[in-house]
């Protein structure tokens, strides 16, 4: 019953107004809305490589912490149940009933009671000759992938007591397998798919093979089609149709290094190593399609779909990701240049790619979804950074110094000067006609551009360490200068720039930015937030512990994007500088190196990945939306309901502790408003 207040009553008015509003605008909370997706994560203590569901209960494989049982009840918490640590590494689990059967690296098979999670206990073993990497259970036939033994058949009817049945041993590696009646499909590394028959497991024969393009690292067959995680060649789509010859349909190629491959109706779940979750439509196996993708913190190993929920280990985690509309990523599109893009400069609608040895990539965003190539200008040596004024592109291209570049027409950029400094420039800012560089060994350069085919040297500042960026204030430099932190220069005299002060951030200072009187210094494994009202006496404020290697930093409102090596895109609130907060991230296929924001898009230098365009807008923020799924309509009325009627203190809307009226009309309010 709904407390102190007529049900019947609240409940006319909650419908009346359901027919009325709905709404998916967008807040200001800065969270990628992929994000969104995010159900939960549950960081177990060994390397997770995989998982298996059964109702609310997660089972992982955690290498050397062996076996963990996880409740799933609330994904958004999951918790503790219980482990079991096997002898060796858990590569792979497979649950039957109340029994776990795990592929225990050198240790073999280990079969564990899971009938009481809580304390899992071992009811027997099978040590094979090399190292389980992957088990699948057939009936009473457990079917071990043992790397250079092939595939191994061991009777589990007793399972106290294993017994051998039979092997055989595949031309490659054994990582994975799976078994469909009395055929098995093994995943062989460098010799592709193996099948073979297991009618008799004391006698198996060998029916045919498809030799993959590259590492055959897992599989998974349905009706005739046998679907293979292969590396670097992504998915590989295979018509078993005829076991003795089997032939090649289509193939999806990841960006990355497909591990995990799983099938559910026309969609394929592949784990990607960095580039996470990729999910492909294979309705047409001879023409895969892509669909949508998901990144994880860590390297996707493994996954496993049950309805509409992706649970995924990443070596650092299982995640637990909603793909009931895998289509929402925030990635928009992506460029893949030439060589290593380093850093990226967007002006208006185009964007410009320091590409490394391939120098200046020049790119039309105007359409972020369908970016197109404009022009480009090979530098003589190793383009790092690139800022743009007007039409001309200036280029801190390594030991070649300040290049400088007529952009007016892209598709044809002409040579206009050059500025040859002392050591390696990578990094470099302009302001009116001066150009400042940051010039490793010898510090801060500063160049005359006023004449772009005759830049000529105004003065110089050697730091003490090696000047990697510079950003410039008015008349104040900041420069990020490896392990010597942030220097801070007066250039107000270019000829005779003076120092102010410096911070010595706690590890090297890879790049910098400022806004207003505080300073974000990437800062190699965080983000430093240094106060630079007093330029003479720079003090902390507050850092963040990024996930990997921070080495580029961009800050839009009370919002740092932090271009964060092979864990990408890194999202941190900044409005408390004293306590900075995780948002958000996508990970980038490759190493991020650099990172700019327009609006509410991201361009990351993305390194062998080239460009990614990614939405950083926000997610509705829905105080009404009780379902979660960006709308308020009907079921998040019920949703109300059902919690108000039993006091639960999410339908406690004022706040007070008391569940009445008050409560009632603050919902309402709420639903009206729909998503702000």
């Amino acid at each position: 019953m709904i407390p102190t207040v007529n049900a019947k009553l609240i409940l006319s008015i909650l419908l009346a107004l359901c027919t009325v509003f709905a709404s998916q605008s967008k807040a200001d909370d800065g969270v990628i809305c992929q994000y969104r997706a995010y159900l939960g994560s549950y960081d177990t203590p060994g390397r997770a490589s995989g998982v298996t569901v059964m109702g609310t209960t997660a089972y992982v494989a955690d290498s050397s912490s062996g076996l963990q049982i996880i409740d799933l009840s609330d994904p958004a918490a999951p918790a503790f149940i219980g482990s079991y640590d096997t002898p060796d590494s858990a590569n792979d689990v497979i649950v039957v009933g109340t029994t776990a059967y795990i592929a225990d690296d050198l240790s073999g098979l280990q079969i564990i009671d899971v009938s009481n999670p809580a304390a899992p206990a071992l009811l027997g073993s099978y040590d094979t000759p090399d190292c389980a990497l992957g088990v699948i259970v057939a009936g009473t036939i457990a079917y071990v992938a043992n790397g250079s033994s092939g595939l191994y058949f061991i009777d589990v009817s007793n399972p106290a007591a294993p017994e051998l049945l039979g092997s055989y041993d595949t031309p490659g590696y054994a990582y994975g397998v799976t078994v469909v009646g009395t055929t098995a499909y093994v995943a062989d590394d460098d010799s592709g798919l193996q099948i073979i028959d297991v009618s008799d497991p004391t006698a198996p024969v060998f029916l045919g093979s498809c030799d993959t393009p590259d590492r055959a690292f897992d599989v998974t067959v349905v009706g005739t089609t046998a679907y293979i995680a292969d590396d670097s060649s992504g998915l590989q789509i295979i018509d078993v149709s005829d076991s003795t010859a089997p032939a090649f349909l289509g193939f999806y190629n990841t960006p990355d290094r497909a591990f995990g491959v799983t099938v559910v109706g026309t969609t394929a779940y592949i784990a990607d190593r960095v580039s996470g979750l990729q999910i492909v439509d294979i309705s047409d196996s001879t023409a895969p399609e892509f669909i949508g993708s998901y990144n994880t913190p860590g390297r996707a190993i493994n996954v496993t779909i049950v309805g509409s929920t992706a649970y995924i280990p990443d070596d650092i985690s299982v995640q637990i990701i909603d793909v009931s509309d895998p289509a929402s990523s925030p990635l928009l599109s992506s460029y893949n240049t030439p060589s290593v893009a380093l850093n990226v400069t967007v002006v208006g609608t185009t964007a410009y790619i320091a590409d490394g040895t391939s120098g200046i990539q020049i790119i039309d965003v105007s359409d972020p979804t369908a970016p197109v190539f404009l022009g480009s200008y090979d530098t003589p040596d190793r383009a790092f950074d690139v800022t743009v004024v007007g039409t001309t592109a200036y280029v801190a291209d390594s030991y070649s110094g300040l290049l400088i570049i007529d952009v007016n027409d892209p598709a044809a950029p002409v040579f206009l000067g050059l500025y040859n400094t002392p050591d390696r420039a990578t990094g470099v800012t302009v302001v009116g006609t001066t150009a400042y560089v940051a010039d490793g060994d010898s510090g801060l350069q500063i160049i005359d551009v006023s004449d772009p085919t005759a830049p000529a040297f105004l003065g110089s500042h050697d730091t003490p360490s090696l000047a990697l960026n510079v950003t410039v204030i008015d008349t104040i430099a900041y420069v990020a200068d490896l392990v010597s932190g942030l220097q801070i220069i007066d250039v107000s005299d270019p000829a005779a720039p003076a120092f102010l002060g410096s911070h010595d951030t706690p590890s090297v200072a890879l790049n910098v930015t400022v806004v207003g009187t505080t300073a974000y210094v990437a800062d190699f494994d965080s983000l430093q937030i240094i106060d630079v009202n007093d330029p003479t006496s720079p003090t902390f404020i507050g850092s963040y512990n990024t996930t990997d290697r921070a080495f580029g930093v961009t800050v839009v409102g009370t919002t740092a994007y932090v271009a964060n090596d092979s864990s990408g895109l890194q999202i941190i609130d900044v409005s408390d500088s004293t306590a900075p907060a995780f948002l958000g991230f996508y990970n980038t296929p490759d190493r991020a190196f650099g990172v700019t924001v327009v609006g509410t898009t991201a361009y990351v230098a993305d390194g062998d990945s080239g460009l990614q365009i990614i939405d950083v807008s926000d997610c509705p923020t829905c105080p009404a939306d009780f379902t979660n799924d960006g709308v308020v309509n009907f079921f998040d009325v019920s949703a109300f309901l059902s919690a108000f009627g039993s006091s639960d203190p999410i339908a406690d809307f004022t706040g007070d502790g008391h569940f009445n009226f008050f409560d009632v009309s603050a919902f309402l309010i709420a639903f009206s408003d729909g998503c702000l």
